[in-house]
């Protein structure tokens, strides 16, 4: 029985030996240097390590607290002192517009498309969010504090955790 792959450069078929697996080779139509894989019939199922009885508990206390701090943390409706400094971003004095009476801040929705907008490069879209959210900086920031020590932070369409941080950092600098 043979090993067979697709050239990643030209995607031709290609048969090697099966004694070939876990090495390089050559594509015989481009030449190209092809990582041979190992057939899964050969390789070794790895064992879970135990679960740390310990570690869940203590993991469970950080999603509680996290919980119990987001319950606790209200901070609808305010909006900075007249003529507070906003601390634009990059050097730019933004300006803050105070919210109208009855108006609502979905801060959960509108840091998603601050990551979404950050990760698609649509900076103007960013600005835009940060605008909204400066309305309601205090929640957005414990909000954003929330999820940066959540042991299960929300999914951001399979975005990895670091960039997420990294996304969720730059945008409390720029409610500050």
């Amino acid at each position: 029985m043979s090993i067979e792959l697709h050239c990643p450069k030209c995607s031709n078929l290609i048969k090697a030996p099966d004694n070939a697996g876990g090495k390089h080779g050559k594509c015989p139509y481009c030449q190209n240097k092809v990582y041979i894989p190992t057939p899964s019939s050969e390789v070794d199922e790895i064992p879970l390590a135990p679960i740390d009885e310990d570690a869940e508990r203590t993991a469970e206390k950080l999603r509680e607290e996290s919980a119990r701090y987001a319950a606790t943390v209200s901070h609808a409706g305010e909006v900075p002192p007249e003529g507070a400094d906003t601390g634009g971003f990059g050097g730019d004095s933004a300006v803050v517009l105070p919210m109208d009476a009855g108006e609502v801040i979905d801060v959960p929705e509108n840091v998603a498309q601050f990551i979404y907008a950050m990760r698609d490069s649509k900076l103007e879209v960013a600005d835009e969010v940060v605008a909204r959210l400066k309305r309601n900086a205090n929640k957005a920031g414990d909000y954003i504090d929330g999820i940066m020590v959540d042991a299960t932070p929300p999914d951001f369409e399979g975005l990895p955790t670091p960039l997420v941080h990294g996304f969720l950092k730059t945008l409390k600098g720029r409610l500050k």
